[in-house]
């Protein structure tokens, strides 16, 4: 339960510049199924498809991925086709200086695709890490560590990100929907 109290908290507080004119929320939920380590994106993008509406917007599911193959394309169609998006990029890392199990969220610049060497960079207004396992420099081994993580570990990750997620966004309408006290 803490987990799940610490994110909501950070979760909110990272929220705090939602309120500087952006158009919609873009949930980008980067993954692949093939590979249970590295999809919790798309897990928890299927499970935020509840909350869609014509504020907030998902892009990657288990029926229909973002991963490296095509995350170029998605992004420049969230920025064509949204005036000022708050993107939240969502994806699963490999990490030596966090534990497994650890939810990091961060501002700013993400590379997605590093453990399988390769890279796509671009600016997402919030970054949740859900860390898998342990990083090396080989990316055989990264892949060997993604393919060993537990699937109870991504339930319960996706459990505390999408449950949070949730939590945060409505009570963030509600607070919208009041109208002002004068």
């Amino acid at each position: 339960m803490q987990k799940y109290n610490d994110f909501v908290e950070e979760f909110e507080r990272n929220l705090d510049d939602l309120k500087e004119g952006y158009s919609n929320i873009i949930f980008l939920c980067i993954g692949t199924s093939k590979i249970i380590g590295d999809s919790i994106g798309p897990v928890i993008g299927s499970r935020l498809k509840e909350v869609e509406n014509e504020m907030v917007q998902v892009y990657g599911t288990t029926d229909n991925m973002v991963n490296f193959i095509n995350a170029k394309e998605v992004i420049e169609s969230v920025y064509s086709g949204y005036e000022k998006p708050y993107i939240i990029t969502i994806d699963s890392t490999l990490s030596n200086s966090r534990e497994k199990g650890e939810i990091v969220l961060e501002k700013g610049w993400i590379k997605i695709g590093k453990a399988l060497e390769k890279s796509i960079c671009y600016y997402s207004n919030i970054n949740i890490k859900c860390i898998v396992g342990n990083s090396y420099n080989q990316m055989q081994k990264n892949l060997e560590e993604l393919n060993n993580v537990k699937l109870s570990d991504i339930v319960n990750m996706a459990s505390i990100v999408t449950n949070g997620v949730i939590n945060v966004l409505s009570r963030q309408s509600a607070k919208v929907a009041r109208p002002q006290l004068s």
